[in-house]
């Protein structure tokens, strides 16, 4: 029998496309985003979904292939999730180390933000912490400029190709 590493749970359906906001333990939230697929437990067993995607803000959202309704993302919520052995990172391949003091957004140093209307409108620099919210720091006009990072504003986050996608307020690049 196969052997399995729990690393969090399916909380509360998100939207009416099938997203599942999750909680993932800090010293597996990098597997997860690397595995191809996640197991939760239904009826003592554990079945395998595969991702379609994750977007990362201030909530963890999941995104699984074939889970397409509000219905279905509900049937999932509230479930252990697991991982295989073969798919925990070893501490060498890791690029991220979890710490309780680092900022939420922190590894995102160096990442593009790219606006939905604007196009790239620089990569991040810094992130600061405000009494409200992190900031990203970017240099635009040869100006530093600071960018709330906030749910509202983030469409997705793109590990990969290290962009930030959002939908920044009009004007927001001027103060």
């Amino acid at each position: 029998m196969e052997k399995y590493i729990p690393i969090g749970f399916t909380k509360k359906c998100h939207g009416v496309k099938g997203e599942l906001k999750v909680h993932i333990t800090d010293q597996y939230l990098e597997d997860f985003t690397k595995s191809p697929v996640v197991f939760l437990e239904i009826k003592g067993k554990q079945v395998p979904h595969f991702i379609e995607q994750i977007k990362i803000s201030n909530d963890l959202i999941l995104k699984m292939e074939d889970v397409d309704s509000k219905e279905a993302a509900n049937e999932l919520a509230s479930k252990e999730m697991f991982l295989q052995p073969k798919h925990i990172l070893k501490i060498e391949e890791r690029e991220f180390e979890a710490s309780d003091e680092e900022l939420l957004f922190e590894k995102y140093i160096d990442f593009s933000i790219i606006d939905s209307n604007l196009g790239d409108v620089g990569k991040i620099q810094d992130i600061v912490e405000f009494p409200q919210q992190e900031m990203a720091v970017i240099t635009r006009n040869e100006k530093e400029v600071y960018i709330p990072l906030h749910d509202d504003l983030i469409e997705n986050i793109d590990l990969e190709k290290q962009y930030i996608y959002m939908s920044l307020p009009d004007g927001i690049l001027e103060l």
